[in-house]
C-alpha cells in the first residue's frame, strides 16, 4: 500500500467518538495536531507510490520517453514509501494499543481482521476483475481468487496481508528491553532473508518460499522500528533541520551512485529503505512539529488510502479504454500523459467522494470510519 496506507486528540477519545476521523487510514485512532506530520507522511508515501504506477504504465504504452530520472525514480524513490506505511503502522499500533494479555491481543486482532480484511477481500476482487477486463494478470477465476486470497495477494493489498500476519505475531511492547529484543529479532529475520535472496545458491530457493513468510521477514523490521519510536517517545528521530536534510542529501547522493553503478538488489535496497525511512520520518516530524498544517495535505490525507488502492486499476482501465477507442499512446504522449495523471491522481478522490455519499460502500476503503468503536479493553489509555 496500507494499504497508508490516520489517527484523535486522546485515546479516550476514540471509544466514545465514530469510529475515525476524516483523516483515517490504519484505525487506530488518532493524536489530533500531534498526528498531523504522519497524516501527512502517509498522504506522501502514498502520492509517490502512484508516481512510480504512473511512470510505468505511461512508459510502457509509449506516453512518456524512458529516461533515467523516471528509471531512478522508479528503482530509488518509490520502493521504501511501502516500508514508511509499516513504519507508520507500527508506531501507531505501540502508540494506541495494548495488547499484552491473551484477552487484549485477541480483540485486537478481530478487529484488525475487519480494518484489514475488508479492503484486503474487496480490492482483490476488483484487481482481479479489471485484470480480466483489461487483459493483465492474474485474471479473475475461482482459482486464481482463492490462491489471491490466501498464497500469494495482488498488488497492492500484500500490504493488508502482511500486516495481519505481524498483527498476530507482535504483541505491544512494554518495555526497552522489549523493543530491543523486537528489534534483534526483526533486524534477524531482515538480514536472513536479504541474505537468501542475495546469495546465488540460495536466490532460487528463497523466490519460492511462501509470501506470507518472505513478506513479513522483509517488513517487520520497519513496524518494529516504529513501536520502538512510539515506545521511546524519539521524534523527531534526528532533531535539527540541518541534520535532516544533511541525511536527505546522503539518501539522495547514495540511491545515484547505487543506480548508476547497477548495484540495485536485496542488499542496496535494504540500505536505501532505511536511511530513506529515517530521513523522511524525522523531516515531516520536524517540518509539521507542533501539528501545523497547510490546505494541500489537509486536503490530500482525506483520499491517502484510496488514491493508493484504486490509481492501478484506475490506469489499468485508462489505457484500455484508449486502445479500444482506438487512440495510440504514443502518437499523443503529451494528451495521454495528462489524462492519466487525472485519472491516477483525480479519478479515486471522486470515486472515493461518490462511495462516502452512498450509504455505506466506502466501508471498502476506510472500514474504521462505518465500524463499531474500538474496543475500550486494547485502547491505551495514556498514549506513550
Amino acid at each position: 500500500m496500507s494499504d497508508s496506507v490516520n489517527i484523535s486528540s486522546s485515546s479516550t477519545a476514540e471509544a466514545t467518538a465514530p469510529a475515525a476521523t476524516t483523516h483515517e487510514m490504519h484505525g487506530h485512532g488518532s493524536g489530533g495536531t500531534s498526528d498531523v506530520w504522519l497524516h501527512n507522511l502517509e498522504a506522501t508515501a502514498s502520492l509517490t507510490i502512484a508516481s512510480g504506477t504512473l511512470i510505468a504504465a505511461c512508459g510502457a504504452h509509449g506516453a512518456l520517453p524512458s529516461s533515467a530520472v523516471s528509471e531512478w525514480i522508479v528503482d530509488c524513490l518509490v520502493p521504501f514509501q511501502l516500508p514508511i506505511f509499516y513504519f507508520c503502522l507500527g508506531f501507531l499500533y505501540q502508540r494506541y494499543r495494548t495488547t499484552r494479555t491473551k484477552r487484549t491481543w485477541a480483540a485486537n486482532l478481530r478487529r484488525e481482521l475487519a480494518l484489514m480484511g475488508i479492503p484486503f477481500v474487496a480490492f482483490t476482487i476488483l484487481v482481479l476483475l479489471t485484470n480480466s477486463l483489461t487483459g493483465g494478470a492474474p485474471p479473475f477465476t475461482i482459482g486464481t481468487l482463492v490462491e489471491s486470497l490466501f498464497v500469494t495477494p495482488v498488488v497492492p493489498v500484500g500490504y493488508f496481508y502482511t500486516c495481519l500476519i505481524i498483527y498476530a505475531v507482535t504483541p505491544t511492547v512494554k518495555s526497552r528491553r522489549n523493543a530491543r529484543g523486537l528489534i534483534v529479532a526483526a533486524a534477524l529475520a531482515k538480514v536472513t532473508i536479504v541474505v537468501l535472496l542475495s546469495l546465488p545458491a540460495t536466490a532460487s530457493f528463497a523466490e519460492h518460499l511462501p509470501y506470507a513468510l518472505t513478506s513479513v521477514a522483509e517488513n517487520w523490521l520497519w513496524a518494529a522500528g516504529g513501536m520502538a519510536v512510539a515506545l521511546y517517545r524519539g521524534l523527531p528521530i534526528l532533531r535539527g533541520r540541518e541534520k535532516v536534510w544533511a541525511l536527505g542529501a546522503l539518501w539522495i547522493a547514495a540511491s545515484i551512485v547505487t543506480f548508476r553503478a547497477g548495484w540495485i538488489g536485496e542488499a542496496s535496497h535494504a540500505v536505501l529503505d532505511g536511511l530513506g525511512v529515517l530521513w523522511c520520518t524525522s523531516l515531516f516530524a520536524t517540518v509539521f512539529r507542533g501539528g501545523r498544517q497547510n490546505r494541500f495535505f489537509g486536503f490530500v490525507t482525506r483520499y491517502t488510502m484510496a488514491i493508493w488502492l484504486f490509481h492501478g486499476m484506475f490506469l489499468a482501465l485508462y489505457f484500455h479504454l484508449l486502445a479500444i477507442a482506438g487512440f495510440t499512446a504514443s502518437a499523443t504522449p503529451g494528451l495521454a500523459g495528462l489524462g492519466a495523471l487525472v485519472v491516477c491522481y483525480g479519478a479515486p478522490v471522486l470515486v472515493m467522494g461518490a462511495l462516502s455519499h452512498l450509504g455505506k460502500t466506502g466501508v471498502i476503503v476506510y472500514p474504521a470510519r462505518y465500524l463499531p468503536p474500538t474496543p475500550t479493553a486494547i485502547i491505551r489509555k495514556t498514549p506513550r
